[in-house]
């Protein structure tokens, strides 16, 4: 799992900053906070990587200094109605793309009609498309 974006962070070594990853105490600690266990790539994206950036992409799923954006911005979008199966990956305050927590996929969920609108498979696919776009556009 990740093999490619493994890849593409290694070619791209010198635009890509990983904060480094958590263990087990840390992923159960934002689970009890979203009351939900998360699937396991997203666990494995937390272990491996923590909090990524390159070419303007930020995945924040747990910094350095142990805060979430994940968890933030999830629990902010439950007060406006987000479903809870759903994490937020990245969000810019009127809409979010989101990790499916039961079913693996990515979508885009918006405050202005509250419609679920699928984006990618999985976690994998849809951070690579993004860093690939970003660097396209950098």
């Amino acid at each position: 799992m990740f093999e490619k974006l493994d890849r593409f962070i290694k070619d791209n070594s010198e635009e890509i900053l990983i904060t480094g990853g958590w263990g087990e105490d840390k992923i159960s600690e934002l689970e009890q906070k979203l009351n939900v266990s998360f699937r396991e790539e997203l666990k494995i994206f937390i272990r491996r990587y923590g909090l990524l950036m390159g070419y303007g992409v930020e995945i924040a799923v747990c910094g350095k200094n142990g805060g979430s954006r994940m968890v933030e911005a999830t629990q902010n979008y439950r007060k406006a109605g987000l479903d809870e199966r759903y994490l937020v990956i990245e969000g810019d305050g009127e809409l979010a793309y989101c990790l499916d927590n039961e079913s693996g996929k990515i979508i885009n969920w918006g405050l202005d009609n509250l419609e679920v609108y699928p984006v990618a498979d999985n976690l994998e696919s849809f951070i690579l498309a993004d860093l690939e776009e970003a660097k396209d556009n950098w």
